[in-house]
């Protein structure tokens, strides 16, 4: 795990989810910096399913931490990799990810933004 991903105790497949998530805003030639800071907040998961298929719904309500410089760069990698993604999971695959909800933290002192990324993932 990296040294600047700070989470709830995360296993199974969210706790790969978030570790992914925190390579995809890593810059690509670059080792994992110290910053941003990616803070998962609360992570839920439920059960989905449809005619042909069995999965889970998952829900991140996550947080950046660092300058401003640096976060932006870490959302634009986010935007620009996340819906394209190959995450490896255990015995499940990713069908959707997206990023729902984006806010900036209201204090002017604390460079920081929420965000929201929900995934379905299907039995593979």
């Amino acid at each position: 795990m990296s040294n600047r991903l700070l989470h709830l105790p995360l296993g199974g497949v969210p706790g790969h989810l978030v570790r992914q998530f925190a390579a995809l805003i890593a810059g690509a030639d670059e080792p994992v910096p110290m910053f941003p800071m990616l803070v998962v907040e609360a992570c839920t998961t439920r059960p989905w399913s449809s005619a042909t298929f069995e999965g889970e719904r998952h829900r991140f309500d996550l947080r950046l931490h660092g300058d401003a410089a640096c976060i932006g760069a870490a959302l634009d990698r986010l935007i620009d990799r996340l819906p394209e993604a190959e995450f490896e999971l255990p015995r499940q695959i990713v069908a959707e990810a997206r990023l729902t909800s984006l806010r900036v933290d209201p204090d002017p002192d604390v460079a920081a933004l929420a965000l929201t990324i929900e995934v379905l993932t299907v039995v593979d």
